[in-house]
């Protein structure tokens, strides 16, 4: 009797996972085993009218094979734990960690970022929203080619009503040339392009993880250089290839004009207006001397690119400067 029992838990174990690999099969014609864990990271913080859209948004994902990394910095509205509760609950994929004060946007999104198990990963904003197909569509590239580090796709701008912002981006076709199959060159164009053509953007497309492991992802984010995600992104793009999905699948989030938080600064001393524009310059400084220190770096990259590079850079950086401190 034992041994039929046994025999028994062994034909259910195995129909099980034919079941599993025949739907496989019908919905995305390769056997489960090609099917790794996508790690999404979302570190939250105070915005529970977006995030339930948000994370209603991932977890209609046609990609089905997800665990979901939520970090709240630690939110004052009871609203934001109360959504994550109910999520969890619905949803046996979702990781929840409170942050017990707040640790900031950069270590937040480095946070989630170690508890990551998949083998590729993906950062997602709390006032964002992707298509169904968002991660299946951009999944593919990656396994199709094991030099490509990240893909992304073309998106909408959106106000929280769902309206279109026609004020900002897309940009999509300014990425393009990050396509270059040479490193250096993804380097030298992704380090000149002007930051308001939206290339910080990138951060948010689907990453092998050992690619954010190579590019020392925390160095980036938890540096005093402004940019740090800019910076993380030409990092990675200094020893992967980059892919673009031309569809529509990602809708970035942005506040509608004039309700951004609006920094109180009270009455300044001199003293102190010098010192808030020094560390400004400094910040800006740094953010030119990374990017040289990405290109010293690069795959196949020699002192001469260094050198050009810095070329470009310095008038540029200059001006910031300049501006900054005047």
């Amino acid at each position: 009797m034992t041994n039929l029992a046994c025999l028994f838990r062994f034909d259910a174990a195995l129909l099980s996972r034919w079941h599993h690999q025949c739907y496989a099969y019908l919905r995305f014609g390769q056997p489960m085993d090609q099917h790794p864990l996508v790690t999404v990271g979302m570190p939250i913080y105070n915005r529970p009218e977006t995030l339930q859209r948000s994370l209603d948004s991932i977890r209609a994902q046609t990609y089905r094979h997800l665990e979901i990394i939520v970090s709240d910095n630690a939110s004052p509205d009871p609203k934001v734990g109360r959504l994550i509760s109910s999520a969890v609950s619905d949803d046996q994929r979702i990781r929840h960690f409170c942050q017990q004060t707040n640790i900031g946007p950069a270590s937040n999104f480095a946070f989630v970022l170690s508890k990551a198990r998949g083998t590729y990963f993906m950062w997602a904003a709390d006032d964002d929203e992707w298509d169904s197909s968002f991660i299946e569509k951009l999944l593919r590239p990656l396994q199709e080619n094991p030099d490509i580090g990240v893909s992304f796709c073309n998106f909408d701008v959106r106000y929280p009503d769902g309206e279109l912002c026609l004020i900002y981006g897309p940009h999509y076709q300014s990425y393009r040339c990050f396509e270059n199959p040479v490193a250096v060159r993804r380097v030298s164009l992704y380090a000149k392009q002007p930051p308001l053509l939206g290339k910080a953007n990138i951060i948010y497309g689907l990453y092998r993880r050992s690619a954010l492991e190579d590019s020392s992802v925390c160095k980036y984010l938890k540096s005093r250089a402004w940019g740090a995600d800019m910076l993380l992104v030409c990092s990675v793009l200094s020893a992967w290839s980059f892919q673009l999905v031309p569809e529509k699948l990602y809708y970035v989030g942005v506040p509608f004009p004039g309700s951004g938080s609006v920094v109180q600064r009270g009455i300044e001393t001199a003293r102190e207006i010098r010192l808030r524009k020094w560390k400004l310059a400094l910040s800006h400084a740094l953010y030119f001397l990374l990017y040289l220190r990405i290109m010293a770096g690069s795959r196949g990259s020699t002192p001469l690119d260094t050198i050009s590079l810095s070329l470009h850079l310095f008038p540029m950086a200059f001006r910031w400067i300049r501006d900054d401190l005047a």
